[in-house]
């Protein structure tokens, strides 16, 4: 694929060094500090890098908003950290970017954990994209920035259980956020359809689903699981959408769990 400008490597947060390194990609709404949880709970034992998303904050916006351009970011990203291959943990949106990303460049990749996402966004209808795009951006206007919206916003994405201080970690993450970056981003999000793709999907993946997330229902990603060749779908009870904020410790474990069972594997097969 076409490569992208080498001043449109985007910023990034990380922890900890060794091992294959763990890729975070966080969600519409967020920033790499988003991932501080994980950055602390994964850094003791190897390298873990949270990227800030093309345009958002101080990433440098992309010469063209697409689904590949965002994948070539993400390579020029790892080009950049000289990170051949990785694990990489994509949410909501972040895990279509992880799905493009093993699409162009499945060599790359040594696992897959998607987290509350899907592999075709919607409808196909455009009258219900119109219809979605309008209920999302539309409610915006009432706001000077997109920072003061975001306390608001994401009353739709936590559960009442998460803490105080892990929703202010949220609100905090989507302070860097642009309005117009995150209409741009909102109308690429109706766009993604990789759904005849995903039998090609041959790496280790984990799913993972918030019990109560109605913006990627379990239901749907249960669906996904059962068409990817080699996957499996962990649940979080009395979650919305961020289960690495709302249940940080379980969160971390179970990808904890996952990673370990990929090293346990690897090492089974090279023996």
């Amino acid at each position: 694929m076409r490569r992208l400008p080498v001043n449109t490597v985007p910023t990034w947060l990380a922890s900890g060094h060794n091992r294959t390194p763990l890729i975070l990609l966080h969600g519409m709404g967020s920033t790499a500090s988003v991932w501080l949880p994980q950055l602390d709970a994964f850094g003791p034992s190897r390298q873990v890098i949270a990227w800030t998303m093309p345009g958002y904050g101080q990433s440098p916006i992309l010469p063209a908003l697409s689904w590949s351009n965002l994948a070539a970011a993400l390579a020029n990203m790892l080009d950049t950290l000289s990170i051949n291959k990785a694990h990489i943990l994509g949410h909501s949106i972040g895990g279509m970017v992880a799905q493009e990303f093993y699409h162009h460049f499945p060599c790359r990749v040594a696992s897959l954990i998607l987290s509350s996402t899907s592999a075709g966004f919607g409808s196909a209808d455009p009258e219900w994209k119109e219809t979605f795009l309008r209920q999302r951006t539309e409610p915006l206007s009432q706001f000077e920035s997109f920072a003061q919206a975001a306390p608001v916003l994401l009353d739709h994405f936590l559960g009442p259980g998460t803490s105080p201080a892990m929703r202010n970690l949220a609100t905090l993450s989507a302070r860097a956020i642009e309005r117009e970056r995150y209409i741009d981003y909102m109308r690429l999000l109706v766009t993604f359809d990789r759904k005849t793709e995903l039998g090609n999907i041959t790496v280790p993946t984990l799913l993972l689903a918030g019990e109560l997330d109605d913006q990627a229902p379990p239901k749907g990603m249960q669906r996904m699981a059962n068409r990817l060749p080699n996957a499996s779908l962990h649940q979080f009870l009395q979650t919305k959408h961020m289960a690495n904020l709302e249940s940080p410790d379980a969160f971390n474990r179970v990808v904890t769990d996952f990673l370990a069972s990929i090293c346990t594997s690897t090492c089974r097969n090279a023996a």
